[in-house]
């Protein structure tokens, strides 16, 4: 029998509950789909290491995957992040083994966390929260609407679809790139692949970044770009925090070049005490939650339910990666 090794910290047995906790459900649910043909196995990080040797598909979060040389017998790796630059080391990368990852489990509250940053910079929330914090009562009479503005997504994968199809509901107007040419979606009015974004960037009024960090998309955002964006756009990160070089960025926000900033991911992570970005009015900081919700587990073992019905069958998992792109 096959062995599915499912490494979780946060579990419902050890009393914790959050995004992240793995229910009793949980594993039922997957025994189910796996039926006689794999042995689930739940373990905590300190009780996993004895079930290394033989498993065949390892589960876990990337900081809770174990080293690729104590897994001997592993076919299949499976995060249940989006991300894995983590855990696609040069070994991962140059073997056979399968990699997927939860692409798609982000989509509704990342979405929801970025139309909240618009609404807060369109209706002026980030000043307004700034002066209560200063005992100031100020009616700002310059608070602007998402109707009408124009919303640049830059990647149009699963977060940036949501993304495009709530803000195309505001009224606003969504222009995206991808990297691969393909059809558009009838809520987004402009689509076209990365060569166009310097074409597309002085049109914004808020620009999304929805990209995963890889070679290709390391400091996509420095100082050249901030110049080509209006002075009144504000710049959105969901991504990862090294595709905007963030010394370029503090200093775009310095001197107005650009007009704020909301960032869930940053360079180094937490971000330093003296980061200036901390003191700066016009960004709003999160810290790196944007996917988190109470549903985050229901969704993700979801996920791995469809990927292991498609491996027992020998059909193309759903969510693979391509290990040349990172994603």
């Amino acid at each position: 029998m096959r062995k599915l090794l499912l490494i979780a910290a946060d579990q419902e047995r050890l009393g914790t509950s959050g995004a992240d906790t793995l229910k009793t459900k949980h594993g039922a649910q997957l025994t189910q789909v796996g039926g006689s043909d794999i042995q689930v196995i739940v373990a905590t990080p300190d009780e996993a290491s004895p079930h290394f040797a033989d498993a065949e598909i390892v589960a876990a979060f990337p900081l809770r995957m174990p080293p690729l040389d104590s897994l001997p017998n592993a076919k299949w790796l499976h995060s249940f992040s989006a991300g894995v630059d983590k855990i696609l080391t040069p070994e991962l990368a140059q073997s056979e083994i399968l990699l997927t990852n939860s692409s798609g489990v982000h989509a509704t509250p990342i979405a929801e966390t970025i139309l909240a940053y618009l609404l807060m910079f369109a209706r002026g929330f980030t000043q307004t929260i700034w002066e209560r914090q200063q005992h100031v009562w100020h009616q700002n009479d310059h608070s602007g609407e998402l109707r009408d503005s124009t919303v640049l997504i830059v990647g149009l994968g699963e977060i940036g679809t949501e993304t495009a199809r709530i803000c195309n509901a505001f009224g606003s107007h969504v222009w995206a790139t991808v990297r691969t040419a393909r059809e558009k979606p009838n809520f987004v009015e402009h689509l076209e692949t990365g060569e166009k974004l310097d074409e597309f960037l002085p049109h914004a009024d808020y620009v999304v970044i929805t990209l995963p960090q890889t070679e290709e998309t390391h400091y996509l955002f420095d100082k050249t770009r901030f110049a080509l964006m209006k002075k009144s756009a504000v710049i959105v990160n969901i991504g990862r925090g090294g595709i905007i070089k963030e010394a370029d960025l503090i200093e775009a926000l310095k001197e107005g070049t650009i007009a704020g900033a909301a960032l869930d991911v940053f360079e180094k992570e937490p971000l330093p005490d003296d980061s200036p970005l901390w003191d700066m009015p016009n960004v709003v900081i999160t810290p790196h939650h944007s996917g988190l919700s109470l549903r985050y587990m229901d969704r993700a073992i979801e996920v791995l339910s469809k990927n292991i019905k498609a491996y027992l069958k020998g059909e193309p998992l759903p969510n693979i990666v391509d290990k040349r792109l990172g994603y």
